[in-house]
């Protein structure tokens, strides 16, 4: 160990550190003041200067749905909130086809709603695909534009539809099970034209389950849902683009009972609403020249 009076424990005695007498402050009342002007203008500068962002629209949204494809509202109805403010006082929708073609300016409006305001424009047709935007302005009229947002009208007419409806080569009978359906069909897209978008419109009495390629159409489970058959069938619309190949591919289809014809409620009542399960289902595939290519539901599909 060192000894007490060498050179190392006199550079690191800590008791002769704190027995030292503090220096006298030399701080003036003026410059605590001037420092707590200071304080108080950086915090002022934070809060509504530059470093302040502007209230911005977020969480776009037409008929309650973030960038729907498939809907049936040829007026529809916009909604959004906003962050970074505290009170809208006006709002301009902007909105305009995927070519850029302007569809509808809705101008200024002075009002702070922002939920469910109505298309102001021509009613919108089938297929039509929006993209749209809004600007909002604060309680200090500083205008901030939203990112863009888009939806997509489906099939509004049954001359749309180049399907037929399809079903198993089979008679039913009524106190009888039948296994799942399987339908297919292959077709070949084209190298010679770059592909756009592609949609698969599709739909059943019954349940059922779309594959591209042996690649699941959707995240939809028990498609097209339970309804009122005798009222209404459901369909679903999704976006295959990325689904599709250059070259020779293949559709397919399993088809089974669900609500329509299977076993259902506490007795286990069987075909309720029929007792022949049906699919329907349409892949259009639309080229940037604006040519299409149609995959219907026929009697081509093989069972």
């Amino acid at each position: 160990f060192p000894l007490p009076d060498s050179p190392a424990m006199q550079a690191v005695s800590p008791l002769r550190t704190c027995m030292q007498k503090p220096e006298k402050s030399t701080s003036s009342p003026k410059a605590i003041h001037a420092l707590f002007i200071c304080s108080i203008y950086v915090l002022i500068i934070s809060l509504f200067g530059k470093g302040r962002k502007n209230m911005k629209a977020t969480n776009l949204r037409v008929e309650y749905m973030t960038n729907p494809i498939g809907i049936d509202y040829v007026c529809p109805r916009f909604s959004w909130i906003f962050e970074q403010g505290t009170k809208q006082t006006a709002y301009q929708i902007i909105a305009k086809d995927d070519l850029g073609n302007l569809l509808w300016d809705s101008g200024k409006v002075v009002s702070e709603q922002m939920h469910l305001i109505p298309w102001g424009a021509d009613d919108l047709t089938s297929r039509a695909r929006v993209i749209w935007c809004v600007t909002i302005w604060d309680d200090n009229d500083i205008p901030e534009t939203s990112e863009e947002a888009y939806f997509e009208i489906g099939l509004l007419h049954g001359s749309d539809w180049k399907a037929k409806w399809i079903t198993g080569d089979y008679v039913p009978k009524k106190k009888e099970r039948y296994p799942v359906d399987c339908f297919k069909k292959s077709f070949c897209v084209t190298g010679d034209k770059k592909i756009k978008k592609a949609r698969a419109y599709m739909s059943a009495c019954g349940v059922y389950e779309g594959k591209i390629n042996g690649k699941k159409i959707g995240e939809f489970v028990l498609a097209p849902g339970i309804t009122d058959y005798r009222k209404r069938v459901q369909y679903q619309t999704v976006d295959v683009t990325s689904l599709l190949a250059t070259g020779d591919n293949e559709l397919s289809f399993m088809l089974a009972d669900g609500w329509y014809r299977g076993s259902v409620g506490a007795w286990g009542m069987k075909n309720y609403y029929g007792s022949e399960t049906k699919l329907l289902a349409q892949l259009e595939i639309t080229y940037e020249d604006g040519s299409m290519d149609v995959v219907a539901t026929d009697d081509r599909f093989v069972w």
